[in-house]
C-alpha cells in the first residue's frame, strides 16, 4: 500500500533547514521530522512531502543548489512503514 509520501534526507541540518525554506516561500506543504530510524541510524532531520510533488520539489532544490541526499517513498507492507530510495 502506497501511502504518497516522500522523506527527503540531508547531510546536515543546513540543507534541511534550507530546503525547508525554498519549500514554504513556494507555499508547498510538508512536514518537518527527525530522520526515520529505518532510513538511518543517525541523527538528523527529514521533510515530508507528497509524491506528487516530488518531481516538482526535486527540481527546486537542485535549481537553489540545496544538496539532498536521497528521496524515500513511503510503502506500508505488512502493516510496517517502509522507505524505498527515489533517487
Amino acid at each position: 500500500m502506497n501511502v504518497n509520501e516522500v522523506v527527503a534526507t540531508f547531510d546536515n541540518t543546513h540543507n534541511a533547514l534550507r530546503f525547508e525554506k525554498t519549500l514554504k516561500e513556494n507555499q508547498i506543504k510538508l512536514t518537518v521530522m527527525p530522520v526515520p530510524r529505518e532510513i538511518s541510524a543517525s541523527c538528523g532531520l527529514a521533510v515530508k512531502f507528497d509524491l506528487e510533488k516530488y518531481e516538482n520539489i526535486s527540481s527546486l532544490a537542485a535549481d537553489n543548489e540545496i544538496i539532498v541526499k536521497n528521496y524515500y517513498q513511503i510503502i506500508i507492507e505488512e502493516n510496517k512503514r517502509r522507505y524505498f530510495a527515489l533517487k
